[in-house]
């Protein structure tokens, strides 16, 4: 069936790398999305620097087609400055579109009224609600969560007043897309920065016995639905892949592309099949249609990268061979910048670092390691170019040079060199008390006045905690056991309003929405919001259709763990949204919490302890698998339960830092989460505290 009605379904595909963007054009894709080495949710791919996504934009526009950027991470203060640069450099070059998942990014969309800004599906667009708070924030499209329903994608399309974009095919998550901390938690390198490390993906046992890969998730494909879809009112279907071959982009592309056109879904669903080779995963469409049930299982490997049938070129047509400007090298950033001096050597028996920034003169130094696989390593060259286009603690480069850009580094070591230079200029800037410089866009909703420390934020990280996070079934015996203290309330329903203002009496609680709410939830928020404002009680959002049901509402709200931030700059803009509090995300390392609050303008709260979700999936295990221990090779152990109809996976064992002493930490309100907790009054007296607690990112480095 060929789709003529209204406007055409638009097919965007994605870019990890030159061969696949010419790729994707080559087979008819009507937009590619694509991520610079920082700041996007796919930072393992090849991506691309600043000069090369300006070549990009001129690419794909002179071919028609449109170019869209992934700027779609939490980004912590001191990358501020180089979210502003890159949103600059965007608007410079004629990128069409930004996809944003942090708040402060937000805060500069009337800066740049030539960026059209969509929301990520990192933001967790899942209802009509979610879409309706972007359309007032100002996104002009969403990308819906993978997890909806046919059905619920109608009926949000009904009312939406901004353009819809779903996945139609590729990789999907356990975990619905930015709800997840499993990476994190297991060693810093987080989903929501763009380096999940798909712990999903790996065996699992269940009270000690093995049961394969259940959390490893099939591999969508909405074939046999895209006339529906474009029915319903979806604008684009998304193809995911920023890590896969130009030949796997051209071949999706070209699947969908004459779909379309009318070609037979039973023969390119066969061709779609052999999309999943190298992963041997299955294909599904469970989600569209109503089937939450078998969306998981084996993974039996993957195969070799030649395994995917040749180069990129390949699949490019002769009249999209690229074209490239001549002669002209556009800076990334302003060439009066002041920045460092970086000079890699590698003529002696050991790769060589010198960094120079402020007078001070570091160097350090690598083993050479032998390449064996070559298409994985960078030269010398591109890592000096990776320098020259990045912000390092905000602070650019000046001068970037080597004695051979030919020479072939692994991946590892690279890593190594670049968090090492952004260790250093912090280490500089430290000793000097250098604080860092944000370059504001005029037309912003935010300045540098608006980053003034809150004066509410008096309690330092060592002090005794202040509130408790509780379940409402842990609810009457906690409060029955302890002293008053103030509370927040999780997973409460309309109907237990009452009961909440009747057991906590005098101690005003705040009562906690949900993380993630689907259509069919959608009146039931709606009505605990209302019975909320009617009993005077402040609700906590945890998503931004919490927040615009909060708003319409007139109710006093504080922005949760769903809502958490990464810099003082988002803290700044929730509270310009009417935030009374704003909490810090659960997943920061010491140094950026230290970072946020030297800076955010508005009352803070700080997790000293608890179980955060893990992984809040749509997807239905066996229902034996409930309450069960998971554990994965490396000693990760977890246990899955309902909430919000949802399964939810919580750790055994809670990251603490009730023992951790630190001045330059300082919140309104130090909070202990004790929902999953089998002993919340011994836990919350210290009766349960292990003898070396887990402390989470703390000391680490969050990647």
């Amino acid at each position: 069936m060929h789709l003529d009605s209204g406007r055409s379904l638009e097919i965007l595909a994605p870019a990890g790398d030159w061969n696949a963007l010419r790729a994707a054009v080559a087979a008819g894709a009507d937009a590619v999305y694509f991520g610079l080495q920082d700041l996007n949710a796919r930072r393992r791919a090849r991506n691309f620097t600043l000069e090369e996504a300006r070549r990009a934009v001129d690419f794909l526009h002179s071919h028609g087609r449109r170019a869209y950027l992934t700027v779609n991470t939490d980004i912590s203060y001191r990358e501020l400055g180089l979210a502003i640069a890159v949103l600059r450099q965007a608007a410079e070059i004629g990128v069409d579109a930004i996809l944003v998942r942090d708040p402060a990014l937000l805060a500069f969309r009337k800066a740049f009224p030539q960026l059209e800004f969509h929301f990520s599906t990192q933001t967790c667009m899942a209802n009509s609600a979610d879409v309706a708070a972007a359309a007032e924030l100002g996104a002009t499209r969403v990308v819906l969560a993978r997890e909806l329903s046919l059905e619920e994608i109608r009926r949000i399309a009904q009312h939406s007043p901004i353009d819809l974009e779903v996945f139609g095919q590729g990789a999907l998550c356990f975990s619905v897309s930015g709800r997840c901390l499993m990476s994190s938690w297991v060693g810093g390198r987080s989903g929501n920065r763009g380096l999940c490390a798909s712990p999903c993906r790996v065996p699992w046992s269940v009270d000690g016995q093995e049961v394969g890969h259940p959390l490893s998730m099939h591999d969508l494909c909405a074939l046999e639905h895209i006339v529906q879809l474009h029915e319903s009112g979806v604008r684009a279907v998304k193809i995911e892949g920023r890590l896969k071959t130009a030949d796997w982009v051209a071949r999706a592309v070209g699947i969908y592309r004459r779909a379309l056109a009318g070609d037979s879904i039973d023969e390119l669903k066969s061709e779609a099949r052999s999309l999943t080779n190298y992963t041997g995963r299955e294909l599904t469409d469970g989600y569209l249609i109503s089937e939450r049930t078998n969306l998981t299982g084996s993974n039996r490997g993957r195969l070799g990268r030649d395994e995917m049938s040749g180069e990129a070129g390949d699949a490019v047509a002769d009249d999209v061979a690229e074209v490239l400007p001549e002669g002209e090298e556009t800076a990334a950033f302003p060439a009066e910048r002041k920045g460092f001096e970086f000079i890699l050597g590698t003529a002696n028996k050991r790769i060589e670092c010198q960094l120079r920034w402020h007078g001070t003169d570091v160097t350090w130094e690598y083993p050479k390691t032998v390449v064996r696989r070559v298409h994985k390593a960078v030269t010398a060259g591109e890592l000096c170019q990776m320098v020259q286009d990045r912000y390092f603690q905000g602070c650019a480069a000046d001068h970037v040079e080597t004695d051979d850009p030919e020479f072939l580094l692994v991946p590892r070591t690279v890593n190594a060199i670049l968090d090492r230079i952004s260790a250093e200029i912090g280490r500089i800037r430290r000793a000097e008390k250098k604080p860092i410089e944000i370059d504001f866009p005029e037309g912003g909703s935010l300045t540098a006045s608006d980053l003034q420390p809150a004066t509410t934020n008096v309690r330092a990280l060592g002090d005794m905690p202040n509130r408790v996070r509780i379940g409402i079934g842990q609810l009457e015996d906690f409060v029955s056991r302890v002293q008053p203290v103030h509370l927040i309330v999780e997973g409460a329903g309309p109907e237990d309003v009452t009961t909440i203002v009747q057991v906590c009496r005098k101690h005003v609680p705040v009562v906690a929405l949900p993380p993630v709410c689907f259509e069919d939830d959608l009146p039931q928020m709606q009505e605990l919001v209302e019975r909320c404002r009617k009993a005077r009680l402040a609700v906590e959002v945890n998503s931004w259709g919490g927040w615009w049901l909060a708003r319409r509402a007139g109710i006093g709200f504080e922005a949760g763990p769903g809502l958490g931030v990464l810099n003082p700059l988002a803290a700044a803009f929730l509270r310009k949204l009417g935030a009374r509090s704003v909490t810090i995300s659960v997943e920061a390392d010491r140094r950026q919490i230290e970072d946020i609050c030297a800076y955010a303008p508005v009352a803070l709260s700080l997790y000293v302890m608890g179980r955060p979700p893990l992984a809040i999936s749509r997807a239905e295990l066996p229902e034996e698998f409930l309450g069960r221990v998971f554990a994965d090779r490396r000693d990760l152990r977890m246990r899955p339960a309902r909430e919000w109809g949802l399964w939810v996976f919580r750790p055994l064992t809670p990251f603490d830092w009730r023992r951790l002493r630190n001045d330059r930490i300082r919140v309104k309100h130090l909070v202990v989460d004790l929902v999953g907790s089998p002993d919340p009054v011994g836990e919350w007296l210290g009766l349960t505290t292990r003898s070396r607690p887990f402390t989470f990112n703390y000391f680490r480095t969050l990647q």
